[in-house]
């Protein structure tokens, strides 16, 4: 199939759904990673749809308006899914009732509202998706932190220092680029600061970090590994990182 032809399939697969994700246009038309990227800022250039975050959708007179579908991830658009799924379960089950968390943002952090909805914990993020998530699961105790909202990113950043100050945590949970013996790193300038100053509000920090990341350097050191209390990951990481982290104290979790 050739560039113009895929082209026209996508065009009319937006007709009818509105929205697609890359990777369901790698699916539907068998095709790599980066030729789908490619078709859809070539498109995009040419104003004949939207590119946004994991996918495209339709031009239209309300397009500058997040839809729900492209707000939020779909599961399939999610690497490693199904360990990122173990691993936000495992963080849930750490929180007791009447406790107060901060969570960052990231996919898998993202999926732990499946497992938070309805239970007697508050929420404190800066992470739009998850709190629409909460919201829309009618969970009883949410706290949005303000600032700049970062549509890329879809968290909120605030230049003021004392933005989160009257909100002390139990945990914060929170993910990076890379984790390392030396600690949690992240490659996204925007994203450390703004979870930097999230780190400061909880007593305990709790990374959590799938096995494809783990031992990867990934730019900014955001924790250091002394400051981490827990590493929870899933089946396949480096155990030579693991066992460095363990030695600095951090509690580490296999899903």
């Amino acid at each position: 199939m050739n560039e113009a032809q895929r082209h026209r399939r996508l065009l009319d697969y937006l007709e009818s759904h509105t929205f697609i994700t890359t990777n369901h246009y790698v699916a539907m038309l068998n095709i790599s990673l980066s030729t789908a990227r490619r078709d859809i800022t070539k498109l995009a250039e040419e104003g004949k749809l939207k590119k946004i975050r994991n996918g495209a959708e339709v031009l239209s007179s309300d397009s500058n308006h997040h839809m729900p579908s492209s707000f939020t991830p779909f599961e399939f658009d999610i690497e490693h899914v199904e360990a990122k799924k173990r691993i936000a379960k495992a963080a849930v089950s750490l929180c007791d009732e009447h406790d107060s968390v901060i969570i960052s943002g990231s996919h898998t952090t993202y999926l732990m509202g499946q497992y938070l909805a309805g239970r007697d914990v508050q929420v404190v993020t800066n992470f739009m998706p998850l709190a629409h998530t909460l919201i829309t699961h009618d969970h009883q105790s949410i706290i949005i932190l303000g600032g700049q909202y970062l549509p890329e990113r879809q968290i909120t950043i605030s230049p003021d220092e004392e933005a989160a100050n009257n909100h002390k945590s139990r945990f914060v949970f929170f993910t990076g680029t890379g984790a390392t013996p030396a600690g949690i790193h992240t490659s996204d300038l925007l994203v450390y600061m703004a979870e930097k100053k999230l780190l400061e509000y909880g007593a305990r920090l709790i990374a959590l970090i799938d096995s494809s990341k783990i031992g990867k350097h990934g730019g900014k050191l955001l924790a250091a590994s002394t400051e981490l209390d827990t590493l929870i990951t899933n089946h396949g990481a480096d155990e030579k990182v693991l066992e460095s982290l363990r030695s600095h104290g951090v509690n580490i979790i296999i899903v």
